[in-house]
């Protein structure tokens, strides 16, 4: 009779990883970490570049409905010669820039209500010969200093950190002129050093700016001499957002898609252009940018011959090797870092007759 005989016990057995597999393992997640990562950051980045462009988009549909509804382009900044240029005569500048005229337009009805309500905002008001002479500067009404402090999204590019210049003791680009002392004014803004800080006064910043083209007044109140190549050219490359003046679409013989509207602006840092510990920013009350900060002189010579360069007021980004600018028409074209000084001027220029093409 057969009898089951049931099989031995076995011990199993079982094995860990050894230390040098444990190694192999770690090394390769760390490769593949490491291969992922970039590639995260960039698809995070397009998204902030495309968010960024959308921003640049809607500033270029506000200009278009506000012409709609005026006939016209909103002015850079109102203001009288002797006012700007002069800071005993702060009250024949009204401060206030492009970005505050175009905020029905952006859907910041609340925001804009108070400078429509208090301040002089037609043109015509800031002429020197006009009856209605007197000039406002916003920081003169309590009402319109409790909306300057208000943070606009669609004013801030998501690559930059604008705000961080908001702090005790920093300084903002709502206003700004580069003065030698008793030499003659440079500048499109004022730098607001001599005025209280952007906490006290409640300033909010953005990351984009207007064009006003090559220059932002005229060659005498810029003092350029008769003499200078650059005089009989001074006017040539005006852009679509000027000081004292409203354009119209008409005026931008160029077209409007071969001419600058708005380009991005990041500020002034510690350790220059571009760097770290952010000095200023750019308030969303500012003025537009002169694109001649950009270029060198078609004449072949350095405006004021003395004048340095102001890497700061250049129109400038975050997003790397480009600076994305609203043309004309509203749509949005990347330009490089590198792109030639002329060919900015010329694209700043609203009726200068030089159109680029084959630009990406």
């Amino acid at each position: 009779m057969l009898k089951f005989q049931p099989k031995p016990a076995t011990i199993s057995s079982r094995r860990g990883f050894t230390l040098i597999e444990l190694l192999v393992v770690i090394a390769i997640i760390a490769i593949l970490v490491s291969l992922l990562l970039p590639a995260v950051q960039q698809a995070r980045e397009a998204a902030r570049r495309t968010q960024c462009k959308n921003n640049l988009k809607n500033l270029g549909l506000a200009v278009h409905n506000f012409e709609g509804t005026y006939k016209n382009l909103p002015p850079g900044q109102i203001f009288t010669v002797a006012g700007y240029s002069n800071f005993a005569l702060l009250d024949n500048v009204s401060w206030v820039g492009t970005m505050a005229y175009l905020l029905p337009y952006l859907e910041q009805d609340a925001v804009y209500r108070p400078f429509g309500t208090n301040l002089k905002m037609d043109a015509k008001d800031y002429e020197p010969n006009s009856a209605n002479a007197q000039k406002q500067p916003y920081f003169n009404f309590a009402a319109i200093n409790a909306v300057t402090g208000t943070t606009l999204p669609m004013l801030l590019c998501p690559s930059d950190n604008a705000e961080s210049a908001k702090k005790p003791g920093a300084a903002d680009f709502t206003l700004w002129m580069v003065r030698t002392a008793g030499g003659p004014l440079y500048g499109g803004f004022v730098m607001n050093d001599e005025l209280p800080d952007p906490v006290t006064r409640n300033t909010a910043v953005t990351n984009y700016a207007g064009c006003a083209g090559r220059l932002v007044g005229t060659a005498d109140e810029l003092g350029i001499s008769t003499t200078s190549p650059d005089y009989r050219n001074v006017n040539d490359y005006e852009g679509m957002l000027r000081m004292n003046k409203q354009k119209k679409f008409s005026d931008i013989n160029d077209g409007l898609s071969n001419t600058i509207m708005f380009g991005e602006v990041t500020g002034d840092f510690s350790d220059g252009y571009r760097g770290v510990g952010r000095l200023r920013s750019f308030s969303w009350l500012v003025g537009p940018l002169g694109m001649h900060y950009a270029a060198k002189s078609l004449a072949g010579v350095t405006y004021g011959g003395t004048r340095p360069t102001l890497e700061a007021a250049k129109f400038s980004s975050r997003h790397t090797g480009i600076v994305q600018y609203t043309m004309g028409d509203g749509s949005v074209r990347a330009l490089s870092v590198n792109t030639d000084a002329d060919v900015l001027l010329r694209l700043g220029g609203a009726a200068d007759g030089q159109i680029v093409s084959g630009l990406e």
